[in-house]
């Protein structure tokens, strides 16, 4: 059911200036014009999925239309989950990771990586012409049955569901184990006692002071090559050296990119952009929504649109003269990005993802060991401390007003570090800071406790 006036469209006005940009040119060689991505965006994508372009105070695309970059990179959001589907058909390893690691060595051995989140949305999006609630009430359900199949206190519960049910098709399970989150092990685990048998393979990755020990390294690379070589097999394919060093320096560009674009940020006299495009355009560094070449053209446009905005002193539509200035920490959840502009603050950065963006890998020697020394390194995924230490530079550089630290309940890693780093960066900066848990089992428009203690820590900031 569509109800068009409930609908965020793109003004008729933006179609010239749009035009003028250069075609969306995919990893295969498939170029995408922007009259195509045009009709998209304003007839094809609200008509199929009434729900993303769904508009309210909590939700929806940002309404910066004066942004044009934004246009291609909504485009390239929304789409994914048609591409991770022709990917499948095509005989593409399409491959369930978690949140917090970098990409290279599945695009390099020929696969997809799709992160819970990601496959959720795919799982959703299958369904065509739901309006918001619709969608909403289909993403619960299927949580639901997730959680009773395996617990209340884990994540990727649902994400474990749509795989089961075969919503979706996966053709390997494997993420780094131990980075970001608690539960992976148990939530590989539990798939082999599924009516649908995946392969499963896990990157075991060691923690605590270990970024500073060759054993370390080595033994994270022996999980990589592990893990090509798996993929490879699935996909027909044999990985070499060169093709995960290339995949190596294709990274490091987004990643260079990505923190090119967020220095000019943090240093505009005004924010440039609202929320929901600076947290939009900042996880390009590390997150590629099935193809980084896209990816990296997409941050190289919203890189020079922006510095245009610096250089005129143009504020990002929906912000405040002096707002209020937040760094976010924590996975898997965010405050709603259009309610905090709306409420006179303005998110200047979040933990999760910059700290993959903050690690180039280098580009000389064995790239497995590369990669691996910089995955022991994220800052992320150091002793607690240490992290609260890094993260407390972040909100200096970003010249945050205060932190909010959010996690979904029954998150045992997240929850169990957030009152500390809170309280590092508070001891380090003089900063307020708050931990925020949400509930996980709730309806997107049904985050109201949450919504109201971001609103309240804003208020206190002024």
């Amino acid at each position: 059911m569509t109800r068009t006036k409930e609908l965020f469209q793109y003004p008729e006005e933006v179609r010239s200036r749009f035009f003028e940009t250069d075609d969306l040119v995919f990893r295969d060689g498939r170029r995408v014009t922007p009259g195509d991505i045009w009709d998209f965006m304003t007839e094809e994508g609200p008509r199929r999925h009434p729900h993303l372009f769904s508009d309210s105070r909590y939700h929806g695309l940002s309404k910066d239309t004066n942004l044009i970059s934004g246009v291609k990179r909504n485009y390239f959001s929304i789409t994914v989950h048609d591409r991770l589907t022709e990917a499948a058909r095509n005989g593409v390893p399409v491959v369930f990771i978690q949140g917090g690691q970098t990409h290279e060595p599945y695009y390099a051995a020929g696969g997809i990586p799709t992160r819970p989140g990601m496959v959720n949305g795919w799982a959703t999006n299958l369904k065509e012409n739901q309006d918001y609630q619709e969608a909403d009430f289909r993403r619960l359900q299927i949580r639901e049955i997730g959680r009773q199949e395996l617990t209340v206190e884990a994540c990727q519960t649902a994400k474990y569901e749509i795989i089961q049910e075969g919503m979706v098709p996966i053709a390997l399970i494997a993420p780094y184990l131990c980075l970001r989150c608690s539960d992976i092990a148990y939530g590989v685990e539990a798939h082999r006692h599924g009516n649908i048998k995946i392969p499963l393979l896990l990157v075991d990755s060691p923690v605590n002071h270990q970024r500073d020990k060759k054993w370390a390294a080595e033994y994270v690379a022996d999980n990589l090559r592990r893990l090509t070589q798996k993929i490879g097999e699935l996909g027909n394919r044999e990985v070499t050296d060169e093709d995960i060093m290339n995949e190596i320096k294709l990274h490091n560009q987004k990643r260079r990119l990505a923190r090119d674009y967020v220095k000019l940020w943090w240093g505009a006299k005004v924010p440039p952009t609202n929320s929901t495009d600076h947290t939009g355009i900042m996880q390009l560094g590390n997150e590629s929504n099935s193809d980084p070449v896209a990816a990296k053209q997409i941050l190289e446009e919203s890189y020079n649109e922006v510095k245009d905005s610096v250089k005129n002193s143009i504020k990002g539509e929906g912000i405040e003269d002096d707002p209020v200035r937040l760094f976010i920490c924590g996975s898997c959840v965010n405050p709603s990005m259009k309610h905090v502009d709306s409420l006179g603050g303005v998110v200047v950065g979040k933990d999760d993802g910059w700290s993959e963006v903050s690690v180039d890998v280098e580009e000389t020697g064995d790239p497995y060991e590369k990669l691996a020394k910089a995955i022991v390194s994220f800052p992320y995924e150091l002793p607690t401390e240490e992290r609260g230490l890094w993260t407390a530079e972040q909100v200096v550089r970003s010249n945050a007003d205060g932190l909010i630290f959010m996690h979904q309940w029954g998150c045992n890693y997240q929850s169990g570090a957030a009152r500390m780093v809170a309280d590092v960066v508070r001891e380090e900066t003089g900063i307020p800071t708050i931990t925020i848990e949400r509930a996980m089992a709730e309806s997107r428009e049904g985050h109201e406790q949450m919504h109201s203690r971001v609103e309240i820590f804003i208020e206190m900031l002024r």
